[in-house]
Formats: C-alpha cells, sequence, structure tokens
C-alpha cells in the first residue's frame, strides 16, 4: 500500500506542476489511480491530506513576540512568514514565495476530488472500502474548505456571507482552472453538503485517527454550526460524535519522567503517537507555533485566563527554550506536552465545550456548567479543583468562552473565535505593542497569496 501510494503522489504531484491538467500518455512504472484501492491509498497518508494551517494562530491574541526574539523567530523554524503575520503586515508572502498554508489545504483538496471523481467512473460493486474512500476524501475537502474561507475570507455573518468573499472552490482535479472566488455561503454550503454525505458512507470509529469515521465528520459538521451560530445543530452534531468517541484524560494522573528538565522528558501516562491517543476523533497534523526556538510565548492576556491548579500550564508550558535558556515568559512546548499543539482536528475535548457553548446559547446554563465541570475537573488539579456555577445563561456562556480559549490555545481556533464573537459586540483587542487591533479589523483576515493572484487574474484580494 505505502509503495503504490507513493507511485501515485509521484504522479499527482507531476500533474499538480505541469501546465497540463493531468498526463496524456501513462508514464512507465507509474500507477494511474482507477480502482478502490488505488483511492484508499491516496487517502492513506496524514502527511498529504492530514496537514493543516498553522499561520492564523500568529494574529491571535494568545501570542506575544518579544522585541529581543524578533530576530531569531525570523531566522528560526516560524520563519519570516511568522513575524509578518503577527505584525499583521500587509502581505505575507512575495508574488515568487508560496503560501504553505494555502498549497496545503488546495493540495488536500486537490487529492480529494482525484478520489471523488475517480470513484464516479469506477466500476467495481459497491462496498464499505470503496464507500469509505469516498466518505474520506468528502471529509477531508470539506475540512480543508472551512479552515481556507475562515483563515482567507470574512467571518461567516447570515446577513452578508451571500455577497461575502470567500475562497475559490475546486471540486474537480482540474489544475488549469482559474475560478474566482465562491461568496462564504456557497462555500459553507459545499462544506455542509460534503459532511452531511459521508456520514452516509463512514464508519463510527476508523482504524487509525486520521483517518475521518462517522464521528470526525460529525464533529467537523459541529465546529462548522458552531462558526454560522447554528447551535441547535451543533448541539446536536457536537452530541452524536461525543456519543461515539467520548475519551478525556484525566490531566491529574500524568507526571514528568524527569521534573528538572522536560524538553528530554515523558509525560507518564500519556501517549507519545498521535494513532495511540484516545482522545482524538479526528487528527490534524498542525505545524507546532513558535517551535523548537521558543520565541513566541503565551501572551500575558492567554496566562491570565488560566486559574490556579490548571494543569494545562504544567504539562504545555516551558520556562526555558529547547536549548534550555530561560524565557521571560510562559513558551509554547513544542514536544511531548500532552497539551497537544501539533493537532488541529477534532477531539473530545473541543466536541465538549462545542455542545456547552450551545447550551448555554439556548438558555440551559445548568447543562452548559455540566459540561464545563466535566472537562475542568480533567485539567484543575484535584488539590484545589472545585466546580464552577452559573446563574444565568449570558454567565455560563462567559466561562464556556473562558474554557474553550485555554483549552484550544495554539491549536487554530482562536481567530475563527475572535471574528464571530466581535460579529456579536464582544470587545476583543488583539494588542502588538502600544497599538490595539479591533477583533473586526480587516487584517484579521488573512491576504489572498501575492503568487495566487498573479497566477490567478480572477481573484480579488481581501481589503487591508
Amino acid at each position: 500500500m505505502k509503495t503504490k501510494f507513493a507511485y501515485i503522489t509521484l504522479l499527482l504531484a507531476l500533474s499538480f506542476t505541469s501546465c497540463d491538467s493531468f498526463l496524456d500518455v501513462e508514464p512507465k512504472g507509474v500507477v494511474i489511480p482507477t480502482t478502490v484501492n488505488d483511492y484508499l491509498a491516496l487517502m492513506s497518508a496524514p502527511l498529504e491530506v492530514g496537514r493543516t494551517s498553522n499561520i492564523q494562530v500568529y494574529l491571535t491574541d494568545d501570542i506575544f513576540l518579544p522585541e529581543d526574539q524578533r530576530s531569531g523567530a525570523n531566522s528560526g523554524f516560524p520563519g519570516k512568514e511568522g513575524v509578518l503575520a503577527y505584525d499583521l503586515s500587509d502581505n505575507i508572502y512575495d508574488s515568487n514565495e508560496d503560501d504553505t498554508d494555502w498549497n496545503i489545504a488546495y493540495r488536500t483538496i486537490y487529492v480529494s476530488n482525484t478520489v471523488i471523481e475517480g470513484l464516479k467512473g469506477n466500476t467495481e460493486p459497491d462496498s464499505p472500502d470503496k464507500r469509505r474512500a469516498l466518505g474520506e476524501a468528502l471529509v477531508h475537502r470539506a475540512f480543508a474548505y472551512l479552515n481556507l474561507v475562515n483563515a482567507y475570507a470574512k467571518h461567516y455573518n447570515s446577513a452578508t456571507a451571500a455577497t461575502d468573499l470567500g475562497v475559490p472552490m475546486h471540486l474537480e482535479p482540474n489544475i488549469n482552472a482559474l475560478p474566482a472566488r465562491s461568496t462564504v455561503k456557497e462555500v459553507y454550503e459545499q462544506i455542509e453538503k460534503d459532511l452531511l454525505q459521508s456520514t452516509e458512507l463512514l464508519p463510527d470509529v476508523p482504524a487509525y485517527s486520521y483517518r475521518p469515521g462517522k464521528a470526525g465528520a460529525f464533529g467537523v459538521l459541529a465546529r462548522m454550526y458552531l462558526f454560522m451560530g447554528d447551535w441547535n445543530k451543533a448541539y446536536d452534531f457536537a452530541n452524536r460524535a461525543f456519543a461515539i468517541s467520548n475519551y478525556i484524560y484525566d490531566f491529574n494522573t500524568f507526571s514528568w519522567s524527569n521534573p528538572n528538565n522536560k524538553y528530554y522528558a515523558q509525560v507518564n501516562g500519556y501517549p507519545s503517537s498521535s494513532v495511540q491517543k484516545k482522545d482524538i476523533v479526528l487528527h490534524k497534523y498542525l505545524r507546532v507555533v513558535g517551535c523548537y526556538g521558543n520565541n513566541y510565548m503565551f501572551s500575558q492576556d492567554l496566562l491570565d485566563q488560566f486559574e490556579p491548579g490548571d494543569l494545562r500550564l504544567e504539562f504545555g508550558a516551558a520556562d526555558f527554550d529547547y536549548y534550555m535558556n530561560p524565557l521571560p515568559g510562559k513558551g509554547i512546548f513544542d514536544t511531548k506536552a500532552a497539551y497537544d499543539y501539533s493537532h488541529a482536528g477534532i477531539t473530545t475535548s473541543e466536541l465538549l465545550l462545542i455542545r456547552a457553548e450551545a447550551l448555554a446559547r439556548t438558555n440551559r446554563a445548568q447543562e452548559a456548567m455540566n459540561d464545563v465541570n466535566t472537562l475542568r475537573r480533567k485539567r484543575i488539579s484535584a488539590s484545589v479543583y472545585q466546580d464552577l456555577t452559573a446563574p444565568s445563561a449570558a454567565q455560563a456562556l462567559d466561562i464556556v468562552l473562558k474554557e474553550r480559549r485555554v483549552e484550544l490555545a495554539f491549536k487554530g481556533m482562536r481567530l475563527y473565535d475572535i471574528k464571530r464573537l466581535s460579529l456579536e459586540g464582544r470587545s476583543i483587542m488583539v494588542k502588538r505593542g502600544n497599538s490595539s487591533i479591533p477583533g473586526n479589523d480587516p487584517r484579521l483576515v488573512l491576504p489572498i497569496p501575492a503568487k495566487i493572484l498573479s497566477m490567478n487574474p480572477n481573484i480579488v484580494q481581501n481589503p487591508r
């Protein structure tokens, strides 16, 4: 399977970079995907269809880049794009540079489209494998578009979504197509269509978490409906996903194998491999923000959200960088942390928080607090833990949103939350030095990559 995948991926890579929409002549020794097994092979590489973006994290109020570490961040692993994104620059990439996050998403879409289109003409009998291949491709395509439309477009607003520009939609594996930007509403409608269809095709739980199952598709639907403000559907699909997959690790059971040198230690009680982590419903690999140099750190505003005894700081933050140099604050832990920053897919804790928010927004405060406390009980040290209460739905919502920010920090959700919460009038400011940017500032929408604009004249740039 791995060998076949390598051949197929090579062919797709050639066609993706060629001027031709596909190769006219079958290259000798290369497999043209035609069978169900071929299409399953295309869905079998986590880093081909399982990667997702991280550049949006640099635009948020969760992250801080000290002035004296800017040069290190610019030359280190995050690259200059991390600095430019943090500075909310008009352009992050030059016209000769690739936007890695954009390319990752459209690469996933291209591979998914190849499977979806190929299966339309496949004459093999219907089978669980055939349905699964199609279902997985639909989920991967939908997930990619959900990230793209939230990063590179205005947030979904029912009053303006039909006219707000979204992202270009490719629904066939044609690299020569030059589509204009679909509207936000059109992109969301396609995402919803793909995901609902996938739920009829997939098993409840897949063999590996990087392969979508029914719970993963339900989870992405729950996230999508939350972004749309459809609280009843967000609750319903989060609840359906959580009914299938609901394991939540208790951080009170964890310990460091070497507390004095966490970078080279293991977290006792927590798997080091993502495929073994029981709280991952759908795995999506996220390049860790600010990793290796630890130049980027928790903002003070984010640190203020943590309560005493919160074990997410113990198992997800560092006082020293990778080279054991002391940091001026809490650094983003890049290796082996139980507070898992390399994952931006669907987890059981996110499902619980989506359900809790939907409950609070539909005036079921006590039920919302039950869900919040279920999570907090496994995140706060047992020596200081107390249940939280909320006498009103509005207060319950505030608590849920605070917990959501802490639990999902650096996993790609905060920018989208800033944009959606600003739409409803919440005052959120992103601080950069002595200035502050409101949550509805156009600069919190990522610019369309300059290279893409030069290649496709039908695409309009976002206002800056």
